[in-house]
């Protein structure tokens, strides 16, 4: 049964000729050495149980403040990552356009020379229905003196 403070400030012993019982005291004494003892074995867990926990307490710190570097490297790594993706897009996107612009000028100078070889065959092509058209009326006409002789 645990002692207070109270209580051993108002233990009163039995006073005998020669002053308190010396038993008494002695039993009160030992008694109160225990409950001493007990609480500084107490008191001395307590307090290895507290240094336990602060070095706990400081790896977590540690491992958060890590954590917390990780979690940092990480969001730059994946920032660099996504930005480096963004130019090599824009890159891919320029090379693109100036090759889309590279076969729009060859598609359209391809364009101009079947328009022009075009105008020159239809060109040939009144030509000779021209030429044809001549020949036929010379025939024709060649025929028709024969056909009255």
């Amino acid at each position: 049964m645990p002692i207070t403070p109270l209580e051993i400030r108002k233990q009163e012993f039995k006073k005998k000729v020669r002053g308190y019982d010396p038993h008494e005291v002695r039993e009160f004494l030992d008694m109160v050495a225990t409950e001493i003892e007990e609480l500084l074995r107490a008191n001395a867990g307590l307090s290895e149980r507290v240094k336990d926990m602060d070095l706990k307490i400081e790896d977590y710190r540690r491992m958060e403040q890590i954590l917390q570097d990780t979690l940092t490297t990480t969001q730059k790594a994946a920032d660099e990552l996504k930005n480096g993706a963004k130019k090599e897009a824009e890159t891919i996107i320029a090379n693109a356009r100036v090759e889309a612009q590279r076969f729009l000028k060859e598609a359209q100078t391809e364009l101009s020379r079947i328009r022009e070889e075009t105008k020159i065959v239809e060109h040939q092509k009144l030509l000779l229905v021209s030429e044809f058209r001549g020949l036929l009326e010379s025939y024709l006409r060649l025929l028709e003196r024969l056909e009255k002789k």
